[in-house]
């Protein structure tokens, strides 16, 4: 499954939202996040300057979302884990740092440091020891089981 398949699964596909009223008539509109900031679409954190409060259509949620996972990319390179960008370990701290943002990432030096040497098993307890898999086990566990299968 690609990364912006994955993300509407994790962040709340179309069907998910009309079910929790985040998309009404044709719109996706503003809520809170697990941690009560202001989300739109598919987990686009809404940033000082933006209004989203007219709702935004299904063309200007992939949009955002492109440019979010864009912006997630970039800011795997700045980790400077060197890894091919087609392996799931790739995928996994992109979906990461989409989530996170890079300074929450940046944080997590012991898993960074694991990963840059290849040892993966120390990576995954380290990420499974940490705030982010507790506030997110279901999403954690499943990007897990998609490096897992590589």
């Amino acid at each position: 499954m690609d990364i912006k398949a994955q993300i509407k699964i994790y962040e709340g596909t179309q069907q998910y939202q009309a079910k929790v009223g985040y998309f009404r008539q044709g719109k996706f509109y503003p809520y809170k996040d697990s941690l009560g900031f202001s989300t739109v679409g598919y987990g686009h954190l809404i940033l000082n300057g933006e209004d989203y409060s007219a709702g935004i259509t299904e063309a200007q949620a992939d949009a955002l979302l492109e440019h979010d996972i864009a912006k997630a990319r970039a800011d795997v390179v700045k980790l400077g884990v060197n890894l091919p960008t087609d392996s799931n370990w790739y995928n996994f701290l992109v979906l990461m740092l989409f989530q996170l943002g890079l300074t929450k990432a940046r944080g997590f030096s012991k898993f960074l440091t694991a990963l840059k040497a290849g040892n993966y098993s120390t990576a995954i307890a380290e990420v499974k020891d940490s705030n982010w898999y507790r506030q997110t086990p279901n999403r954690v566990d499943a990007m897990i089981t998609s490096v897992l299968k590589g």
